[in-house]
């Protein structure tokens, strides 16, 4: 059998044989297929690595945020404790926004519906976008744009038939916001006269009384505490009634604060 050649026509100038040849056709589509596909691999790689890495910053970030509150909190009870004078906290911006803007208030009443004891002071709230961090009547928060979390609780104590309420009170001392990527240095001062404490001496039961913008985690922290019974809760207040005794002891905790660098 004889190998045949194929015939290339002059008259055409050879195309009508490269025609019926389809190898190079076949060469370059495969090497444009092979090229979409990395280009695609790659990009895409790219697109989800670099958003991972991202939400791991940004992960990061809140992180220092809620131990440098957690550090706040510990400092906030050393002054409680040990009587200290002053306690100073480090907190990285990173872009958001530290305030001593919110108000938090606090009321006891009597059965009676006599009020006993009404405060009202500010709250130590971070903000980054959806992030939200705040340290309140000795306890803190974080809220991502939906329901808080108490992070750390308030020392409420019931025992032995008596209710210890200890308020703890944050004062603006100078500037009441900062922003940016900086340090900023909260510092915390005892005032050298904070008020007389409260002990109950009017006949119980008592009702407390908290309007917060974290009124829902409040409510869910008296659910699980003996001594309260939520009786009231709305998105800004809860209120609780005191189940323990008449014996009612609210010390005040005032402390100015004042944000530096």
């Amino acid at each position: 059998m004889s190998d045949r050649v194929p015939t290339v026509s002059v008259a055409d100038g050879g195309f009508a044989g490269l025609v019926a040849d389809d190898r190079g056709v076949s060469n370059v589509v495969g090497y444009v297929l092979v090229f979409s596909l990395v280009t695609v691999t790659i990009g895409t790689v790219f697109t989800v690595g670099l958003a991972g890495v991202e939400d791991r910053q940004e992960a990061a970030r809140v992180a220092n945020v809620e131990r440098a509150f957690n550090v706040f909190d510990d400092n906030v009870r050393d002054i409680q404790r040990y009587d200290d004078p002053s306690r100073s906290t480090e907190i990285r911006l990173s872009g958001g926004t530290l305030s001593l803007a919110e108000t938090t208030r606090v009321e006891l009443a009597n059965e009676s519906g006599g009020v006993v004891l009404e405060r009202e002071y500010r709250s130590l709230t971070y903000r980054n976008d959806e992030t939200t961090i705040a340290y309140e009547t000795g306890a803190w928060f974080r809220s991502d744009g939906g329901a808080a979390v108490m992070r750390s609780e308030p020392r409420f104590v019931v025992a032995d038939s008596r209710t210890t309420i200890p308020i703890v009170m944050l004062i603006p001392d100078g500037s009441q916001s900062v922003s940016g990527d900086e340090t900023v240095q909260v510092a915390a001062s005892r005032r050298s006269s904070t008020g007389p404490n409260y002990a109950a001496t009017d006949p119980g039961p008592f009702e407390l009384t908290i309007n917060s913008t974290y009124a829902e985690a409040w409510a869910r922290y008296f659910d699980r505490t003996d001594g309260f019974t939520v009786t009231d809760e709305s998105d800004d207040e809860v209120v609780v009634e005191l189940t323990e005794g008449d014996v009612i002891y609210a010390p005040r905790v005032a402390l100015d604060i004042e944000l530096g660098s």
